[in-house]
């Protein structure tokens, strides 16, 4: 008897069933890299290594490139452009890609420093392009290279 009474009362809440509500499509394709790669320099160039740090924000990111690679990274000739200061930063997520906003001046950045950011970032995050500000200026639809 408890179980109709229930079923009574819920069945007579008022509300109406309606045809569904049309949305924006769902998202596919990964959102974020489980085993991101951090860019480093190496003879000159931007180079890829596979950290199993599991995920990273955009903070993270910058965060660590600015800290520089770990000492066994550095034995293998592994260095960063990316300065100290450029963290904290901050990513949002743009219909082009990402911005990204620097502590530092983008334009005082090298152009490996802007690579190891940028990659990094697109590593994370496969989106389209990032857009990098800091210091009154701005880097606009930045790819990897």
């Amino acid at each position: 008897m408890l179980v109709l009474s229930v079923l009574a009362l819920l069945t007579a809440c008022g509300i109406r069933p309606t045809d569904p509500i049309p949305g924006l499509e769902a998202p596919s394709g990964p959102v974020e890299n489980a085993s991101p790669s951090l860019f480093w320099v190496s003879e000159g160039r931007v180079v890829p290594v596979s950290r199993s740090q599991g995920s990273l924000s955009g903070f993270d990111v910058v965060a660590l490139l600015a800290q520089g690679p770990t000492n066994a990274e550095q034995a293998r000739g592994l260095s960063t452009e990316v300065p100290f200061d450029a963290a904290p930063a901050t990513v949002d997520r743009v219909a082009s890609g990402l911005d990204v906003n620097l502590s530092s001046d983008v334009s005082q950045l090298s152009g490996a420093a802007v690579q190891q950011i940028v990659c990094t970032l697109l590593a994370v995050q496969p989106v389209g392009s990032v857009n990098l500000r800091g210091g009154g200026h701005s880097l606009e639809l930045r790819k990897c290279a």
